[in-house]
């Protein structure tokens, strides 16, 4: 693969020190993809309290002082599907995945999407490559290691092409400002470079990385992992659903455990 830019190195550095920091909330994927559980607000005593506003006023603190009696409740929620006390716990996930993967997640329309943007900084000069388990399919690979070499050369040499047309581009917008075809440069963004680098991501392809945060309420996550987890949703966005489950039921145990309970009834 290319060299890494200055702005890839940095993203590097940070994905490197909170995997140091907060092991448990995140994890790496594929050869440059990361995902982090940021923050989560409410829990599974929200979702009860939520769901007995209209019957008591008794409150519970938190999952540790439920009742059977509670579980039981939380297990019928979630079961008879009543929709909005799950609406009313949010989490947010970080996450670096491809542009492809990132066009599948993006569907899922009910949450917050903010995304890393090529118009205002150079693009990740990292692109995904596909393992042995990527490109295998009922134990053949599609494709052989001849080709992958190939797929990361082509990788390479795109992002070699931005750096080096983007450099010109500047060089040559610093020589009009020099000679005095263009202003000097005032506050703010420059918009010469900025409309340069407007152009030169078209280039950009599908495979290469994007930096993203995701804000969900539960009812919605629900919905992600029941479609991107099963076993027929494509490989790589499948890797992205299970992480984020595995870190959501790391935070939420109990709420994890009864939608596998669920899940398990009606499969039988």
């Amino acid at each position: 693969m290319a060299e890494h830019n200055k702005a890839t190195n940095e993203l590097e550095e940070e994905i490197a020190e909170r995997l140091r920091v907060h092991p448990d909330a995140c994890l790496r994927i594929g050869n440059f993809g990361f995902i982090e559980l940021e923050d989560s607000w409410g829990d599974e005593a929200t979702i009860v309290n939520t769901a007995r506003i209209s019957t008591t006023n008794n409150r519970l603190a938190n999952a540790e002082s439920f009742s059977e009696r509670d579980r039981h409740l939380l297990y019928q929620l979630l079961r008879d599907q009543h929709g909005t006390p799950f609406e009313t716990v949010y989490f947010r996930f970080r996450f670096v995945a491809p542009i492809f993967v990132l066009r599948q997640w993006v569907k899922h329309r009910i949450s917050s999407w903010n995304e890393f943007s090529m118009r205002y900084r150079k693009p990740i000069s990292e692109a995904y490559v596909p393992d042995l388990a990527a490109r295998t399919v009922d134990g053949y690979a599609v494709l052989d290691e001849e080709s992958i070499a190939e797929y990361e050369a082509l990788m390479a040499q795109l992002f070699t092409w931005y750096e080096k047309q983007y450099g010109d581009a500047c060089s040559r917008i610093d020589a009009a400002r020099a000679d005095g075809t263009l202003p000097a440069k005032s506050g703010g963004r420059d918009p010469y470079r900025g409309r340069a680098r407007e152009l030169l991501r078209n280039v950009m392809p599908v495979a290469a990385y994007s930096d993203v945060y995701w804000t969900v309420n539960f009812r919605s996550l629900m919905n992600f992992f029941r479609l991107r987890r099963k076993p027929d949703a494509q490989y790589e966005i499948r890797q992205y659903a299970d992480a984020a489950y595995l870190l959501f039921a790391r935070r939420l145990p109990l709420l994890a455990s009864t939608m596998e309970q669920i899940l398990a009834e009606s499969h039988s």
